[in-house]
């Protein structure tokens, strides 16, 4: 059975014990891990859909369970594309569901996976209330967080004012939600205000921290007369002379050249000095005498 817009009516259970658990279940053959969940035939009411699925699914009988409340209407996600069977007529593109949230009665021993032909799971645990969000498979997250977020304060009650109450007793088929599909103030009220009495004892932590930053500041800033520090006196600066290097003018790397000098007698000049003489700069280097030929004797 698919409605107009190709989406199947369908049921999920999120089933609790007593310390506010949830089961959680892997699919058969797969590593894949869900709440129980199942379609709506034509014949039946979406409670009826709901027992009938945790019998095939789970084992479990009216009796073993208490219905605590369902979502107020169809929450909605949709199938990835490879997963949609498009030679389908109508083409069913993803399902709307009616979340039941169901406290078990007895022990775990009425649990049974394999109750019917096709069994659906093959192993099952206990996980915190807010573990399957990171658990299933990603085109659910949406949907289950909507569902978890709006039935959390009938399993977590924590006086919440009655405008607030989104949730309650199953009493009919389910109303369609407003156009917009984002989530409420009353869906996010259980974890709201636990992340805000977070907040707000990080704040004050951090106060506390800030002004024994600020004292210490204070106290460095503005210091005792006897530890206080003198100004260490400024000396003013000198200009330096400094004489610059000693070079060797032409003169004397001509004489160099030409093997006039002997080597211990060479004088390195500084730079005024060789400047004050522009004759010796001018005068001509003596050419430089070419060293003797050696001849090759060849031998015959």
């Amino acid at each position: 059975m698919i409605d107009s817009e190709g989406y199947r009516p369908n049921v999920g259970i999120i089933l609790s014990n007593a310390d506010g658990r949830l089961f959680w279940a892997k699919r058969i053959g797969q590593h894949s891990w869900q709440f129980p969940q199942g379609g709506i035939r034509r014949d039946e009411s979406p409670e009826q859909a709901m027992f009938r699925e945790l019998a095939e699914e789970v084992g479990l009988r009216p009796e073993h369970v208490q219905v605590i409340g369902c979502t107020r209407g169809w929450l909605r996600y949709r199938l990835p594309k490879r997963l949609i069977r498009r030679g389908n007529q109508p083409t069913c593109i993803g399902q709307k569901q009616v979340w039941f949230l169901l406290r078990m009665l007895g022990g775990e021993e009425a649990v049974c996976l394999d109750s019917s032909e096709r069994p659906e799971f093959d192993h099952w645990q206990w996980v915190d209330y807010w573990y399957p969000l990171r658990a299933v498979v990603p085109f659910k997250r949406h949907v289950y967080w909507r569902a978890l977020c709006e039935l959390a304060p009938l399993l977590f009650p924590m006086n919440l004012p009655k405008r607030h109450s989104s949730v309650g007793s199953y009493n009919g088929a389910p109303t369609e939600r407003p156009a917009s599909r984002g989530l409420g103030l009353h869906c996010l009220s259980a974890p709201i205000r636990t992340l805000e009495t977070a907040m707000g004892a990080a704040k004050a932590v951090m106060e506390v921290a800030m002004e024994a930053t600020l004292a210490t500041v204070r106290s460095s800033e503005s210091p005792s007369p006897a530890t206080a520090v003198k100004p260490a006196p400024v000396l003013p600066l000198r200009q330096v002379e400094t004489c610059p290097h000693p070079v060797i003018t032409r003169m004397v790397i001509s004489a160099r050249r030409g093997g006039t000098l002997e080597p211990m007698t060479v004088v390195a000049t500084p730079v005024r000095e060789a400047a004050a003489s522009p004759a010796a700069m001018d005068k001509p280097r003596s050419p430089r005498p070419s060293a003797p030929r050696s001849h090759r004797v060849s031998r015959r």
